[in-house]
């Protein structure tokens, strides 16, 4: 394998990471609440903690380990579970927003964050149908250029292109604190309790359908 191979097989696996974790979605959500409230390692946790199922996710698909996952039987379950997760933290997030003043804190404790971000990526069956889809046949090609030795590198990079976004996004976030009142975090928390709730009611919509159709 030459060191071009290499460096393509890193760069393919950080653009898939980037796609990856880039869209709007329940986690960058929650990197934007904590960021605001907690600072840059409050927001950064919930994304590292959201890489380490991105990286699983990867791995079990490189390795060919997919029959698993392609199952309606894994997902119903999958999905009520990120619906159940989803209107909580919503709830949680509209509730602080409604009985006390908004601030911008300087010392809250970011631990909490990455169990937080590993349970919201594990409980998004979105996940799981990213790298069955996308994800598996950008993997097949890399690892098809080079063998075997392809997967290690590809899974390598996709770590290095979420962690570069995360680092990136918390980083963006955290330079906006300074511009937040208490009345606009109030604003960011009430919409970012609709938002999630919102997802959740969607997971809760797709468990329905694929329950239904597994009978």
């Amino acid at each position: 394998m030459t060191g071009s191979e290499i460096v393509r097989l890193l760069l393919q696996g950080g653009f898939i990471g980037v796609a990856l974790a880039a869209p709007v979605g329940p986690i960058n959500i929650e990197i934007v609440r904590r960021g605001l409230h907690g600072g840059f390692f409050s927001g950064w946790l919930v994304g590292l903690g959201a890489l380490t199922i991105d990286t699983i996710y990867a791995t079990l698909v490189v390795s060919g380990a997919t029959p698993l996952a392609d199952s309606a039987r894994l997902r119903v379950p999958l999905f009520f579970a990120g619906a159940i997760a989803l209107i909580w933290l919503g709830q949680r997030s509209l509730r602080a927003a409604l009985d006390k003043p908004m601030v911008v804190a300087s010392g809250v404790d970011p631990r909490g964050g990455y169990l937080m971000g590993f349970m919201m990526g594990a409980l998004n069956p979105f996940g799981i149908i990213y790298w069955l889809s996308v994800g598996a046949a950008l993997a097949a090609a890399a690892v098809a250029q080079v063998g075997a030795i392809g997967s290690p590198l590809l899974v390598g990079g996709v770590f290095g292109g979420v962690l570069l976004w995360i680092t990136f996004f918390s980083g963006f976030v955290h330079l906006g604190r300074r511009f937040m009142t208490p009345r606009t975090l109030g604003i960011i928390n009430i919409t970012s309790g609709i938002v999630l709730i919102g997802f959740g009611f969607y997971f809760a919509a797709l468990g329905l359908r694929d329950l239904y159709a597994t009978l």
